[in-house]
């Protein structure tokens, strides 16, 4: 019968390339890797710090944009309608 891929001696073997040949690959491919990101990490705050300094310099303060009162929508415009109606309403 086949050893199944979780037998204990399936995976003694597994572990011992794991450590041994394939090691050298994967230590050899991080270091690629580490080289490779702190380079494009250099570039990228260079950038930033050029195009946030180019940034104060160019934009004008924006004045903010009130957001509170009536919205749009059909329901809040109903309860306005309901509000004026009552207002009107002369009692007796």
């Amino acid at each position: 019968m086949a050893k199944s891929l979780r037998s204990k001696s399936k995976l003694r073997a597994k572990s011992v390339k794991r450590k041994g040949e394939f090691a050298k690959h994967v230590d050899a491919r991080n270091e690629r890797l580490a080289a490779k990101l702190k380079e494009k990490t250099e570039t990228q705050t260079e950038k930033s710090d050029k195009n946030e300094t180019d940034k104060l310099k160019l934009e004008p303060k924006l004045e903010k944009i009130s957001t509170s009162g009536w919205r749009d929508s059909r329901k809040l415009q109903y309860k306005q309608r309901q509000l004026k109606k009552k207002k009107n309403v002369t009692k007796f």
